[in-house]
């Protein structure tokens, strides 16, 4: 017993660097969300949510650039009628299809993108 009132400092000095190293080990470092920045996450959570905006920005272009190809179809189509005067409805019909197969292109990604993401979320919970 005498040892250990001789080596008190020694003691708690070990005690103290365990707990710092068990703290540091075992405790995550983690940020704000940047979806809810009232919740904290740590560094995969982070990551999951990059992706998720990414995913969801290439969504928004596809989706911008499917509107301005249409907004030019209607408008070469509309400078064909205006100089031309008639109507070529082979051309209306096939812009159409083309703009129709584009549409369906872009959601068959984005739903391949969202299969793919929830198939990793569920072997991620799995493991």
């Amino acid at each position: 017993m005498k040892t250990i009132r001789d080596k008190w400092p020694y003691v708690i000095s070990i005690a103290a660097s365990l707990f710092l190293g068990f703290w540091a080990y075992g405790c995550q470092s983690e940020t704000k969300s940047l979806i809810e920045p009232t919740k904290k996450v740590t560094r995969p959570e982070l990551l999951d949510e990059i992706d998720s905006l990414i995913q969801k920005f290439d969504t928004a272009i596809s989706e911008l650039d499917r509107q301005d190809k249409f907004r030019n179809m209607i408008l070469q189509q509309s400078m064909q009628i205006a100089e031309s005067g008639t109507v070529n409805p082979v051309g209306v019909v096939t812009s159409i299809l083309a703009l129709l197969g584009a549409g369906a292109g872009a959601d068959n990604i984005r739903l391949r993108k969202q299969r793919k993401n929830v198939d990793q979320n569920i072997g991620a919970n799995s493991t």
